[in-house]
């Protein structure tokens, strides 16, 4: 009997934490496909890694989505960045597959024309399947394509909500509009719609992304490294140092909010100390033992990285890479103007916002009752939901 495109997903995402565990045949990394004068350096669109958008948690919900809200203070006035991620109920959200796939696909943007002093066009051909599981590390198969193919509409179907989030460095604006970071994509050998088939798989970027690749503002990651990773987390963690530990240059470490970092990996955000520690060690170990960071430390609820050897090389890397083919990368609009502030507060007042049990204890830990919680989220325009707050006050 032909399974559904629910029964098929719940299948290729019934554990997610890596592509061997989803026993999809991996082919070895010395097999790859890689250009050997490009370095194995990768460049994604900017926020693919700086906004949250892959669920990482192998035991989390596949059918609520991310919303996360960071307090800017931009040219003295205190703005309100609000971005929302929305799965499709019938796909789910996207995971680790959809992250290597996404990451592939801009890849082959910045090779077939980037690279080449070309602009991205609309409808932009990826060849064949087969070429393209092997470039993310897939061997050919039946159901590494089925995976593939599956990931792919998954991209297409999930939506992207923001609210002075996403930077489209053409317009030079943040915008407030919803969309998808795929427009559309086209499988080789599916129906056209019209009576015929396919016969080159493509992808459709979405306008705004495609205004960031041509624009070149893009991130720049050592692909090879990111590879060299076991753990999903510090797969994912990996490039949001690699970004914070650059524009944290001049205090030589980051600081950030453990609610805040799991926001942002996809990740659950625990209540108990222990279990965020738990939750985090084997990813910052690994990034550890590999020199990527040199040594982090927990201060209550925030963790503090310090940049390694291997983030030094990675750096004179990127500078290179810049250099060379003039790219945009790494640099945030108005970064003189822009202060970003973890405000310690909106992690847990989005929690109690939503009614979830845990907030009220976090709220006693921070010493402020829900009737102040409450006001607290009226003041930074965070939406409650009275039902479920009115249970947290019985």
């Amino acid at each position: 009997m032909k399974k559904s495109i629910k029964q098929i997903a719940q299948h290729v995402q019934s554990d997610t934490s890596s592509l061997e565990q989803l026993c999809l045949p991996v082919v070895p990394a010395k097999e790859i496909t890689q250009d050997p004068s490009d370095n194995w350096l990768v460049r994604p669109e900017m926020h693919m890694f700086l906004r949250p958008y892959f669920l990482l948690d192998k035991h989390g919900d596949k059918t609520i989505g991310f919303e996360t809200r960071e307090v800017v203070a931009v040219n003295g006035k205190q703005i309100e960045r609000h971005w929302c991620v929305t799965p499709d109920k019938e796909y789910g959200m996207p995971g680790p597959i959809e992250r290597d796939v996404l990451l592939a696909l801009y890849e082959i943007a910045y090779e077939q024309y980037l690279s080449k002093g070309l602009s991205v066009p609309e409808i932009m051909h990826i060849g064949s399947i087969r070429k393209f599981l092997n470039r993310i590390g897939l061997s050919n198969c039946g159901q590494s394509a089925a995976a593939i193919k599956l990931a792919l509409k998954r991209l297409v179907h999930t939506v992207c909500k923001s609210e002075n989030s996403f930077f489209d460095k053409r317009r030079n604006l943040f915008l407030t509009e919803a969309f998808h970071l795929l427009r559309g994509i086209g499988i080789a050998g599916e129906s056209d719609g019209q009576g015929g088939v396919i016969e080159e798989t493509f992808v459709i970027f979405d306008d705004r992304v495609r205004n960031n690749l041509n624009a070149k503002y893009l991130m720049i990651i050592n692909l090879s490294f990111m590879r060299s990773l076991d753990s999903n987390i510090a797969k994912h963690l990996y490039p949001l140092l690699s970004h914070w530990f650059w524009k944290s240059t001049q205090l030589n470490f980051w600081r950030v909010e453990y609610q805040w970092l799991a926001e942002h990996l996809g990740i659950k955000i625990w209540d108990k100390l222990w279990c965020a520690k738990k939750q985090l060690k084997s990813a910052n170990e690994e990034l550890k033992r590999k020199g990527y960071i040199a040594e982090y430390k927990w201060e209550e609820r925030t963790l503090v990285y310090f940049p390694g050897p291997a983030f030094e090389r990675e750096q004179s890397r990127r500078m290179n890479a810049k250099t060379n083919v003039g790219l945009e990368a790494d640099l945030i609009p108005h970064t003189k103007q822009e202060i970003i502030d973890h405000d310690p507060l909106i992690p847990v007042l989005n929690l109690f916002a939503q009614g979830i049990p845990m907030a009220e204890r976090l709220l006693k830990q921070r010493g402020l009752t829900v009737v102040q919680a409450e006001a607290l989220c009226l003041e930074r325009g965070i939406q409650l939901q009275p039902i479920q707050n009115k249970q947290l006050k019985s």
